[in-house]
């Protein structure tokens, strides 16, 4: 047989077809025979072949060719069959053929089938393109290729060995499912420009594969966007590199028909299933990438998740994108411009770098917009810019580095904006530069290793709902704040709580708080100005009495809390006054009416300060004491007064009035028979200074209330008689005030 030259072609017959442009026919039996019987005589460099029809079987099954075949140009009118072969190279470039069946085939270099057109006349469960098993040493060419697999399968190359890249780019079409599953791939899978659709809700599978390079949806320099209608399954799969869809639309198909194989393992609408996927160097949507279906990337080992600008994710009202328990080793980020609709699922995620979500979240399924429960961020959570509307950001149980929202739009009316609720933040939580809420912003039970910032927010809830009853835009019960609140916020309406929360500073305006709140066990350890505010002094006592006249329901406790920080830092008397508000906001709380002797008993109280002014005691007291004296010295009083000795002689102011001789005949006007009032030292002298001392000052004895008593017998004496016993007893009553005042102090912090 004579040799291969250049422009011709030999057929085994031994005549010579020129190769002028024109298709020419060569049978694939004499094919067949110069690869297995004549293949000896053939030189090195294999055997070329352009524009000419194959016609009949191309059987190479079993076949060791040792040089490699290209076909240009060409058509067959069958399906290659390659089973168990072994080719040195195989190009079919430019061809049209029905199919390849290559299971088990062994290429040692490049397979290429790139501008060829693959058209499938059999069954739909038939591939044109059957590779399963196959093994390249070299590359794995489909540029331009085109594969009907009448919309059921197109290729079939589970579990097929490439050594270099797989290009599927260009103006690849698929008109059927493509199966890479459990593919092993040396370089990268590129996926530039193409175009895949099946019927099936499963499009394109690389499950279980292992990729040493990256895999790239992008956009050709033509312009032309990849695309796939139907599921991309890379579950379980191991790529070395990233996976980037850089002008890429991906769709998920709702529903497939019935009876179809290889079904998507994801549910119905799935874009992108990537459960358990490991990708090392990263997740990245770029370049207004869509995304029409749900992102499944749970229980992944990824190394980094990137959704950038202008992309776009959309499963309205159901998970659009679930990275539940997933491990993140640097950054989860989504750009300012990028948008999802439905729900992020982060619960149980650990983010080893930092969580960024800046664009827009809405139509979120059950009111979750993210939902991050137990989530681990080593780093920090910026969602500075976010936008939500209907869905909340939920953070419960979850460990965080720090939290910026500045300028976050969080819009959930039916519940929680942000939940922080029992998470752990090591360093600070910034709500604050035009951060705006609408529903509840939820901290209770969050423990905030750093500040609590809040300034510049606006916080607003509509109405009550079903998960949050009381209609409040901000609650903290039980929040630990360890570097202090700064709440220098613009609006919360209509209301919050912070009831037993703890924090080390408070820093407010006391009336920018919102018309009611509840601050009971709130605890603190001193007052400062908020952060950009031109407050005078955060000490300010009526500003201070205000606020805390303006809580929802009285409690004296923050009153007496308010009070010991005050008394802490040196103002004393402020301390004093803010016990004495309590006391006054005490008389009223929480009665309509107040009866008369209750009320009286109350303004007395008052008029002494509570218990909290005890020198007004001693000015009642003197008051008493100087009222008891002048009253002693009026000539009528003083005429009632009687003393006596041990005789039985009976003296008044002016000296004896009768002897125990004649007592019995001695009118009550008669005259002293001696001018000295004391009897010569027979009973003690009448001072009307010390009468009144011993007569209102309790357990003193000066023995002139003991020795001088009013005589009811003569005239005033009885009255005299009630006067001096009600003032002993104001006296007891005010001096036991007086004690009790000074006990109270002596305890107060």
């Amino acid at each position: 047989m004579d040799e291969l030259e250049e422009g011709v072609v030999v057929a085994a017959s031994g005549s010579v077809t020129p190769a002028d442009g024109h298709k020419r026919m060569i049978r694939a039996e004499v094919l067949r025979k110069c690869c297995h019987e004549l293949k000896d005589q053939i030189d090195v460099r294999g055997i070329r072949l352009r524009n000419v029809v194959v016609s009949g079987q191309l059987d190479l099954s079993g076949l060791s060719v040792s040089f490699p075949l290209r076909f240009e140009d060409c058509e067959f009118d069958s399906a290659i069959t390659a089973e168990g072969t072994e080719l040195s190279g195989l190009s079919l470039i430019g061809c049209m053929l029905p199919g390849l069946a290559g299971s088990g085939m062994r290429v040692r270099r490049n397979l290429d089938i790139s501008r060829s057109r693959f058209a499938n006349a059999g069954a739909p469960a038939s591939a044109p393109l059957w590779l399963s098993g196959a093994d390249v040493g070299g590359h794995l060419l489909a540029i331009d290729t085109a594969i009907d697999g009448q919309g059921a399968g197109a290729v079939h190359a589970d579990r097929v060995s490439i050594g270099g890249d797989l290009h599927m780019a260009g103006r690849f079409s698929s008109r059927g499912q493509v199966n890479l599953a459990g593919a092993r791939v040396a370089g990268s899978v590129d996926l530039t420009g193409a175009h895949i659709g099946a019927m099936e809700s499963l499009a394109l599978s690389l499950a279980n594969s292992v990729i040493d390079g990256d895999v790239l949806l992008a956009r050709d320099p033509a312009g032309r966007w990849t695309e796939i209608s139907g599921c991309l399954d890379i579950a379980g799969a191991r790529i070395s590199g990233k996976f980037q869809a850089s002008g890429a639309v991906l769709t998920g198909l709702a529903d497939a028909p019935e009876g179809l194989p290889y079904a998507s393992p994801a549910g119905p609408g799935t874009a992108i299933h990537a459960a358990r996927a490991s990708v090392g160097a990263g997740f990245v949507l770029a370049s207004g990438s869509q995304v029409n279906g749900s992102v499944n990337l749970s229980l992944g080992e990824l190394g980094g998740v990137i959704i950038g600008d202008s992309c776009t994710v959309r499963c309205p009202g159901r998970t659009a994108l679930d990275l539940t328990n997933a491990d993140i080793r640097a950054l989860f980020r989504l750009d300012g411009t990028a948008t999802v609709e439905g729900t992020i699922r982060l619960a149980g995620a650990v983010i080893r770098g930092t969580l960024a979500l800046h664009g827009q979240l809405n139509h979120p399924e059950s009111l979750l917009a993210v939902g991050g429960g137990s989530i681990t961020v080593d780093g920090d959570v910026y969602l500075d810019g976010l936008r939500t509307d209907g869905g909340s950001v939920y953070f419960r149980g979850a460990s965080l580095g720090s939290l910026s929202a500045a300028n976050a739009q969080l819009r959930n009316p039916g519940g929680y904006s942000i939940s922080l609720h029992a998470a752990r933040v090591r360093e600070s939580v910034g709500l604050r530069d035009g951060f705006s809420s609408v529903g509840l912003v939820f901290l209770d039970r969050c423990s905030i290793g750093g500040r609590l910032r809040m300034t510049g927010a606006s916080l607003t809830c509509p109405a009550p709902t079903a998960m949050n009853q009381y209609g409040h835009a901000l609650t903290a019960t039980s929040a630990t704040v360890n570097g202090g609140m700064d709440l220098g916020w613009e609006k919360v309406s209509p209301s919050a709580d912070f009831t037993d929360a703890v924090t080390t500073f408070l820093a407010d305006a006391p009336a920018a708080w919102p018309a009611t709140f509840t601050i009971s066990g709130f605890s603190y350890s001193r007052f400062e100005s908020p952060l950009g505010t031109a407050q005078k002094s955060p000490w300010d006592l009526s500003a201070r009495c205000a606020w805390l006249g303006r809580q929802a329901r009285f409690d004296p406790g923050p009153y007496e809390q308010a009070a010991k920080v005050f008394h802490q830092h040196g103002y004393l008397a402020e301390a004093e006054q803010i016990l004495i508000t309590q006391r006054k906001h005490a008389r009223t709380a929480g009665r309509k009416t107040v009866p008369r002797g209750r009320r009286a008993l109350d303004g007395a109280y008052a008029v002494i300060g509570y218990g909290y002014r005890p020198v007004r005691v001693l000015w009642l007291l003197l008051a008493l004491l100087a009222l008891v004296a002048i009253s002693v010295q009026i000539p009528a009083a003083q005429a009632t007064l009687r003393a006596t000795n041990g005789n039985g002689d009976v003296y008044a102011t002016t000296g004896l009035r009768t002897t125990s001789t004649d007592l019995a005949a001695a009118s009550p006007h008669a005259a002293a028979t001696r001018p000295d009032a004391c009897g010569d030292g027979e009973v003690r002298c009448f001072n009307s200074v010390f009468y009144a001392v011993d007569t209102v000052i309790p357990l003193i004895s000066l023995d002139q209330r003991s020795t001088w008593y009013p005589d009811p017998n003569v005239s005033g004496g009885q009255i005299m008689t009630w006067w001096l016993n009600l003032a002993t007893m104001l006296g007891w009553l005010l001096s036991s005030v007086f004690a009790l005042s000074l006990a109270r102090l002596s305890r107060s912090p």
